[in-house]
């Protein structure tokens, strides 16, 4: 199966459009994007530590290039990583290999990197050089620049005097704006992995236990799947959008929302769960319902060349109109990716953009290939609050659930 992610075409094609020689990509979801790595230091050592580059030319001619750290080599060689001409930086080193016969793939390509010297003693001094032998010392570049300290950025200017360095974090956005069906295939895995977490954590959730307790049960399940947990909003009896108390006991009669995100090899899910510890009341399942009927309007509708704005109306009319009539919200959701939202962040009313790289406005005509979290809450402080969200791709003909759709008023203990 193919594991490249990135949508060359668009990329290509969008790097034309701007007049652009080259991109380099400098925060973790454009580097894996570019080159299937993954660098553990990156993550670690975020303010000051490690620094990992992808150089890509326009010019086909010219391969791209990856550039890390030595502490990184090692993970350049999982099979994972598409991108196979890796240099480093820093200080050389070498492996012990007293016999070549024994070698793994894998440590055979981990010595491959460290058999060249280092392209350079900084990383600024090494991605220059890598410009520079990539022919686009005198090119116009748009830099990964969210990735890239300020310090950093102005001495790659010094280091590359004729080049035209455009800060352009945006324009990876609105690439990745479009996903493959390597990408959606992995969005499906975390939202599966997500939704089995949830309903795990859901399983135990009665009377006496602490929300603390319910929140550990998912951690374990998304890590046991393989992913990172990346926020937790879960409120039972208090009903808004808060952390969990570790001490808060669970009591009958609770009204719980759970809103979850986790990541799975580098993609993000986000769902949530509305209902009662017990049996929810009437005026419960009614705002419940009114919030699913809006949602659902707004998802009968989604298709290329819809509209962020005309989803958004239709939310809130569908809302009103199903019981709610004072019913007001700010979004009907957002896009996702490698990131929790991505270009054009959140659907909604449309907003003026300043940004070379991006659309004048965030009311742009969704295409195909988008992946969006269509979504509704309805908050009442001394009560409660309901939720509602689906997690849809848009196709050619319209729009399919990424996965199958469980959203219902739940009563717990799940059984």
């Amino acid at each position: 199966m193919d594991t490249v992610l990135y949508n060359k075409e668009r990329l290509l094609a969008l790097m034309d459009r701007f007049h652009l020689d080259g991109v380099v990509a400098a925060t973790p979801e454009n580097i894996l994007y570019l080159s299937g790595f993954s660098s553990w230091s990156q993550n670690a050592y975020r303010y000051g530590g490690s620094q990992v580059y992808v150089v890509f030319p326009r010019d086909q001619a010219r391969s791209p290039a990856l550039l890390i750290g030595g502490g990184d080599v090692g993970y350049t060689a999982l099979d994972d990583v598409w991108l196979k001409e890796v240099y480093t930086y820093g200080r050389a080193r070498k492996h012990n290999v007293p016999d070549t016969a024994k070698l793994t793939a894998e440590e055979k390509r981990a010595v491959s990197v460290t058999e060249s010297a280092p392209m350079g003693r900084t990383p600024e001094e090494a991605l220059a050089r890598l410009i520079k032998e990539k022919g686009m010392d005198r090119s116009q570049l748009g830099m990964d620049h969210s990735g890239i300290s300020f310090t950093t950025f102005e001495m790659l200017k010094s280091h590359l005097p004729q080049a035209k360095l455009h800060p352009a974090s945006s324009f990876f956005r609105y690439v990745r704006m479009i996903k493959t069906p390597v990408e959606i295939a992995r969005l499906k895995e975390a939202a599966t992995v997500n939704e089995q977490a949830i309903k795990a954590m859901l399983t135990c959730a009665k009377p006496g236990v602490t929300e603390g307790e319910l929140a550990g049960i998912y951690k374990s399940e998304v890590a046991r799947a393989g992913g990172q947990v990346y926020w937790m909003h879960m409120s039972a009896g208090r009903g808004g959008n808060f952390p969990a108390i570790k001490n808060r006991v669970l009591q009958q009669g609770d009204i719980f929302r759970v809103d979850m995100g986790c990541s799975v090899q580098g993609y993000h899910a986000d769902t949530c769960k509305s209902g009662c510890v017990g049996q929810p009341s009437e005026a419960h399942r009614k705002k419940y319902e009114a919030v699913r009927t809006g949602v659902l309007k707004a998802i009968e509708r989604l298709k290329p060349g819809a509209l962020p704005s005309e989803l958004y109306e239709t939310m809130v009319q569908g809302v009103r109109a199903a019981g709610l009539p004072n019913y007001s919200n700010f979004f009907v959701g957002h896009t996702i990716g490698l990131e929790a939202r991505e270009f054009p962040f959140l659907l909604g009313p449309a907003e003026e953009i300043n940004d070379p790289f991006l659309p004048k406005s965030t009311d742009i005509p969704i295409e195909s290939g988008t992946v969006v979290n269509l979504e509704a809450s309805s908050h009442e402080l001394g009560w409660g609050s309901v939720q509602v969200e689906y997690t849809l791709v848009v196709t050619d003909k319209g729009h399919e659930h990424l996965i199958p759709p469980e959203q219902k008023l739940y009563s717990l203990p799940l059984h």
